[in-house]
């Protein structure tokens, strides 16, 4: 396979076995099987291992090896298909949760902040802060925090040339008198637009 460019695959992972599947509520889950212990846990999972070797033989394939998974992916998928689309998403959680499976949920921007605690307030990097003109918005601060340099919480964004005054003084050493002239003359604004 060298040389050659990745094919179109939709969402298959190249290389390996992993695909999103419906759940009975509409909801999709992506499962991913790269070792051949997260495959044979997907396969115990799913309830496909009685399947398998007649698919293998029929294809020519080795179920044990990650290419052979990829190369069987559509027979593959056609095992575990029904098999997540009789069952919610709490309920695929579940059985692959307590088989190990490589799996997560897809979740649209609003299912991710409203339902996903690595998007919520319990986590110290995201705050709900008030963003003048807007309302409430969740921000995320920064990933990293340090004993010697905490995490601070997030502000909001500033608005339009709230800091004018502040940069023409600090960084460029202008006088409160060449400020204002700037002001007068139009060339510069505080954050109303007609200061």
């Amino acid at each position: 396979m060298l040389h050659e460019g990745r094919p179109p695959l939709g969402n298959d992972m190249y290389g390996a076995f992993g695909r999103d599947f419906p759940t009975s509520d509409d909801r999709r889950v992506m499962v991913v099987a790269i070792s051949l212990r997260q495959w044979q846990a997907l396969a115990r999972a799913t309830e496909i291992e009685p399947h398998l070797p007649a698919i293998e033989t029929a294809l020519g394939l080795d179920f044990c090896l990650e290419g052979d998974r990829f190369g069987g992916r559509d027979a593959l998928a056609a095992l575990i298909a029904p098999w997540v689309a009789k069952r919610t998403l709490s309920e695929v959680a579940e059985v692959f949760d307590g088989h190990g499976v490589c799996w997560g949920a897809y979740q649209t921007f609003t299912q991710l902040v409203e339902e996903d605690w690595r998007c919520s307030e319990a986590n110290p990097m995201f705050s709900d802060i008030d963003q003048p003109g807007i309302g409430m918005l969740r921000i995320p601060g920064t990933p990293a925090a340090f004993r010697a340099s905490p995490r601070r919480t997030p502000l909001p964004a500033p608005l339009l040339g709230e800091h004018t005054d502040e940069i023409l003084a600090e960084e460029l050493g202008l006088s409160s008198a060449e400020i204002g002239a700037l002001h007068d003359a139009g060339i510069v604004a505080g954050p109303t637009g007609n200061e």
